[in-house]
């Protein structure tokens, strides 16, 4: 049987240019990096507006009839698949056999003139792309390609704007290629000039501007106007970080404080607030640290770690206002006059071998915040100085991800419009974020640092308590006057002259009172909220378990029915009755350690004996927990009384953040000993709670120091991408109610031990506990 060769409609391989390369910008993008693989020094766009043509220009290595005719001429081949190393080291960024698409994305019509160092007579290409929709079989469809004599200047004879010529005379030799693109498919005016323009002043790192130039004229532009700088040189920044990865294992790291400045007296400001030590990082000196990929990203796995290869970046980080207040208690630089850079740098950009890859970065798009950042600071809103973490927002940030066609599993999608959301690209994503966790807890390290010293200077709480003194004591004599039958007089102008010239220390102190009230009921209702989060910790954590009851309820009350309505066994569907009721046993135990733990007689702060409370939650977590094979053994005194003035639900969230947090690590070791330990007992001025367990104990990133576990959203529960699977937030609401009772927390025992976890901690006793 004879062999039927495949053919393809000329009009299909149209199609295929068109989905790869389906946008204006995107296409001249496409081409100018493909003059860029050609070595090219220089390359120019050029649109006359009086001719309606498009020229571009390189002067690269230029093509032979044999590069044309076997690569260019063949869809889907590139010269560039196996050999992608130029003659001048550059790594080149096409693959595919498909960008020349480009040219029929911008104009019906193209010729192209090229030539070589080593031949004198030069070629020309003519291409009708309309002739891509006649109905043929592509191999009907051809090009012409004839020698000729034309030279560079003579095929630019015409053109509008003669210092684009001139530039071709001084910066093109014998090798180069030309474009000429006419009809083009869309309306080209000086905005849109602009707006490519924009774009390609981001196409190339500013590195890179020394030894490849592009230059985007106009009519009326000059070489000076028309050249596209990558110009960051004039750009003002807060913080910059600069990182590179080897082999996916080490990461060495910089980081630039450039944000702060303390005049004449610095050497006594940084003697004072403890930062002496730390001079040389205020002077453009960076502070220089090498980390381990797992310390960046906790868990993430070993194969896609490896599959991520080598890369770099650079991240700066730039405020865009700045308040008086924050400039004099973090003695900021002044920001006046900083250029606004984000509509041409802003963001972070991706490039692949020196170019960037589209969109990320891009303003005014959804891909511009590609690493969510604004969502990320949403969930953590914390000024720089709180107690909370500070995360920067997606318009303070730009900078550089350097990666290259080696990193093969991070592929360019077909249609040039970004990468493949491979896994190893979902961790590249949570790699930068651990590394923008690096500049943000610096900065927030220094403003904590500072913002402290300020408040020493600026005692507004001292401020406060003196007037309340104040009003206090006036109150008592005036009362004192009253009783002893004195008259309090006082002449108009004399009160008058008081109160225009001060507060009535009794009116502030009312308006005082209004504001702690306030306070307090928001402190309260934050508090409601922290139980509430536990309620939904637990939840999530053990949803798994809720379903497989569900499930196991379900069947036995379905089982239970047709031993009824089939078989007439009332003994077999008692038993399963009796049963599905020891599966509700299972959800009541559930429930008692989530929705009872905010029921009513536990929202009053009283004082409280908290040993009974404890116990009653080590009872629930206890039936909870025996299918785990988990024991919670309470250590102490049964009988002994230990009061608290408290909220009886904050011991419960306590309880239950630590609980949820050892159950989890005993899920990552095989121990037949799966037991917490709990005892409760009064020191000094505190009472003392210790919990331990017998699990994995903390991951290796946290073990030299184990406080870190207690910011708000840190967690070592990690996909194989990098991605969290934890909420980062138990031991953060544990320490942020130790905090409201004036506590501390001890977490030093797990820095000498392999395994279990050790925490202690400290709730401070007040001198009075009635109920309110």
């Amino acid at each position: 049987m004879a062999k039927i060769p495949f053919n393809v409609d000329a009009y299909t391989a149209r199609l295929i240019g068109r989905e790869n390369v389906s946008k204006l910008e995107g296409a001249v993008i496409e081409l100018v990096k493909n003059t860029y693989d050609a070595d090219a020094s220089c390359c120019v766009l050029y649109f006359d507006e009086k001719e309606n043509v498009l020229y571009l220009a390189d002067n690269g290595c230029g093509m032979t009839t044999s590069i044309i005719q076997e690569h260019w001429m063949t869809i889907g081949r590139s010269s560039k698949k196996n050999t992608f190393i130029s003659k001048r080291g550059r790594i080149q960024t096409g693959e595919k056999g498909i960008g020349r698409f480009a040219l029929d994305r911008i104009a019906d019509k193209c010729q192209m003139l090229t030539g070589t160092e080593e031949n004198h007579k030069k070629l020309l290409w003519t291409v009708d792309w309309t002739s891509f929709s006649s109905g043929k079989n592509i191999t009907e469809i051809g090009a012409e390609l004839d020698e000729t004599t034309l030279s560079f200047e003579q095929f630019l004879e015409g053109c509008t704007n003669y210092r684009v010529v001139n530039l071709i005379k001084k910066e093109w030799k014998q090798n180069g290629t030309i474009f000429k693109l006419t009809n083009l498919r869309d309306s080209w005016n000086d905005e849109l000039l602009h707006t490519i323009r924009e774009n390609l002043a981001s196409l190339i790192p500013y590195e890179l501007s020394s030894v490849y130039k592009i230059y985007c004229f106009g009519n009326t532009d000059t070489e000076e106007d028309a050249e596209v700088f990558s110009d960051l040189e004039s750009f003002s920044y807060d913080y910059k970080i600069e990182f590179s990865v080897s082999d996916g294992q080490t990461i060495n790291v910089k980081l630039w404080r450039n944000e702060y400045s303390f005049g004449n007296d610095e050497d006594t400001i940084l003697k004072k607030v403890g930062l002496f030590e730390e001079k040389e990082y205020f002077h453009n000196t960076p502070i220089e640290k090498e980390y381990t990929f797992s310390q960046i990203v906790p868990g993430a796995s070993e194969k896609l770690k490896n599959g991520l290869g080598t890369f770099s970046g650079v991240l700066y980080f730039a405020k865009r206002t700045q308040n008086k207040r924050d400039q004099e208690r973090f003695y900021q630089k002044d920001i006046t006059g900083r250029i606004d850079v984000r509509d041409t740098f802003g963001g972070i950009k991706l490039y692949r071998d020196n170019f960037r890859v589209r969109p990320y970065g891009d303003p005014k798009t959804s891909a511009y915040d590609w690493l969510q950042l604004a969502r990320r600071k949403t969930g953590s809103p914390a000024g720089v100085a709180s107690d909370g973490l500070w995360r920067v927002n997606a318009d303070q940030m730009l900078g550089s991800i350097f990666i290259s066609r080696v990193n093969v599993a991070l592929p360019d999608q077909s249609n040039r419009e970004g990468i493949v959301e491979t896994p190893e690209f979902r961790l590249l994503q949570e790699f930068l974020k651990g590394i923008l966790c690096i500049l943000e807890k610096d900065r927030q390290y220094v403003c904590r640092i500072l913002a402290a010293d300020y408040e020493k200077d600026h005692p507004v709480k001292q401020i406060q308590d003196d007037i309340n003194r104040k009003a206090e004591q006036q109150k008592k004599d005036k009362k004192k006057k009253d009783t002893d039958g004195t008259k309090h007089t006082e002449s108009k102008s004399n009160k008058e002259q008081f109160s225009n010239k001060s507060v009535d220390p009794e009116d502030a102190k009312i308006a005082l009172d209004a504001k702690d009230e306030q306070i307090e009921e928001l402190e309260n209702e934050n508090k409601m909220l922290r139980v509430l989060a536990t309620t939904g910790i637990v939840t999530n954590t053990y949803i798994h378990e809720f379903k497989t009851l569900s499930h196991r309820l379900s069947m036995k009350i379905v089982m239970a029915k047709e031993a009824i309505e089939k078989d007439q066994d009332m003994e077999e569907a008692c038993n399963y009755i009796n049963q599905a009721n020891e599966i509700r046993e299972d959800f009541n135990s559930w429930f008692q350690v989530t929705i009872e733990a905010v029921k009513k007689d536990k929202r009053r702060r009283k004082k409280t004996n908290i040993v009974p409370v404890i116990l009653e939650a080590v009872d629930s977590w206890n039936k909870t927990l025996h299918s785990k094979h988990i024991e919670v053994i309470f250590k102490g005194d049964y009988q002994k009384e230990i009061y608290l003035r408290c909220f009886p639900y904050e011991i419960d969230t306590i309880i239950s953040n630590l609980i949820t947090n050892s159950t989890a690590s005993f899920d990552k070791i095989r121990t037949k000993e799966r037991n917490i330990y709990i005892e409760v007992k009064e020191e000094n001025e505190y009472i003392r709670i210790d919990y331990s367990d017998t699990g994995a104990g903390l991951a290796p990133m946290y073990k030299k120091n184990p406080e870190k576990t207690l910011d708000v959203f840190e967690t070592d529960r990690r996909d194989p991408t990098g991605q969290r699977i934890g909420t980062g937030m138990g031991l953060w609401i544990v320490n942020n109610t130790v905090k409201d009772y004036e506590g501390k927390i001890d977490l030093s025992k797990n820095i000498i031990t392999e395994t279990g976890y050790f925490i202690t901690l400290f709730l401070k006793k007040t001198g009075e506990m009635r109920d309110v």
